[in-house]
């Protein structure tokens, strides 16, 4: 009891208190579920008895203005505060009694404590099942830091990323998916849903897909005259020791629209991490990728050997001055880096 009493007395409450009367229903629950010392949220035990507070109906038949209207204390009774409200409840403004018993509670007839108080026990529930019901089916309203309530790992088991381990195995955390749900699920993968996917980890930036990217693949046995394997020209035979493939590699091209995000695009920095990631979760054994970073110059300074500031990269970030340059490109084109489905 001395728990129960705590929560109604603590500084949140309190202030909450001085505006009950703009707090929403649902939310003042969910802060007195955070604030109570146990697990166990309103309504979910069998016996109300565990629950830190009570809820009833104010004995009013005047028009509600809010749904909270006052917090009731009472110093000589030792049970927990009550909660009064301006809906639903077997008394009040949307009561169903016959109207001979409401007479006696709105004028306060001699003995009407006693059939509030029984009818309170009902009210509590009726109130604290509303809650639940609503909580139920508001997914945002249930979810928990991390995707640890039940409906998220319900959520991530039918991508199989449910499954204790799954975080060690793809370097993220799990949660981050649960966004992206509607493309992970998907059996084909396309390049709306990697743009999709990019953009759910990189704000501000757009992304451009080409499809059947051209890239040379080197042959680690060059054909040569005198081997031990008969070759047939136009069929196994191959001149040099190199070739163009386009099926197997995709192009993408990040552009991004602020200056601030450029460095933590680069390689080895964490957006870039978690953009790899998500591309062997999405694109799997496939395809490969080339990533590409294409920035526009205004937002490059001029690169300075100095310490501190914008700390330019060879080959990435630092540019010269075009004064005696003769070059109408406003954009630079950064490699970086590969994504290989299947290491060699």
């Amino acid at each position: 009891m001395a728990d129960q009493q705590d929560i109604t007395n603590s500084n949140l409450v309190l202030e909450l208190e001085q505006k009950l009367h703009r707090i929403n229903f649902y939310r003042f629950c969910q802060f007195v579920e955070q604030l109570s010392p146990s697990n166990v949220g309103l309504g979910c035990s069998e016996s109300p008895s565990q629950d830190p507070i009570r809820f009833a109906p104010a004995p009013d038949m005047g028009f509600p203005a809010s749904e909270l209207k006052y917090i009731e204390r009472n110093t000589i009774i030792p049970r927990p505060d009550t909660v009064r409200t301006t809906f639903l409840g077997l008394y009040g403004v949307d009561a169903v009694m016959p109207y001979a018993l409401l007479d006696d509670i709105i004028k306060r007839q001699e003995g009407y404590e006693a059939l509030t108080d029984f009818l309170d026990i009902f009210n509590h529930r009726i109130i604290t099942q509303f809650y639940r019901i609503w909580l139920k089916y508001h997914y945002p309203a249930s979810y928990h830091v991390g995707g640890q309530d039940p409906i998220s790992r319900c959520l991530l088991s039918l991508t199989g990323l449910g499954i204790a381990g799954t975080e060690k195995v793809v370097a993220t955390p799990s949660s981050r998916f649960l966004a992206l749900m509607g493309l992970v699920t998907q059996r084909t993968r396309t390049a709306e849903g990697i743009i999709g996917m990019i953009k759910v980890v990189v704000a501000n930036v757009d992304v451009e897909v080409e499809e059947f990217y051209p890239t040379w693949v080197n042959v680690d046995k060059p054909t040569q005259l005198g081997g031990q394997d008969s070759l047939q020209l136009g069929k196994n035979a191959m001149l040099g020791r190199r070739f163009k493939e386009s099926n197997q590699t995709i192009k993408i091209t990040i552009i991004p629209q602020q200056a601030d995000i450029i460095e933590s695009l680069l390689p080895d920095q964490q957006q870039h991490t978690d953009v790899m990631m998500l591309l062997r979760l999405y694109l799997g054994y496939r395809v490969d990728a080339q990533l590409y970073l294409k920035i526009d110059k205004k937002f490059l300074p001029k690169t300075q050997l100095k310490a501190g500031g914008f700390k330019a990269r060879l080959g990435q970030t630092a540019r010269l001055p075009d004064k005696n340059v003769s070059s109408n490109k406003q954009y630079i084109l950064t490699n970086l880096g590969c994504y290989r489905g299947i290491a060699v």
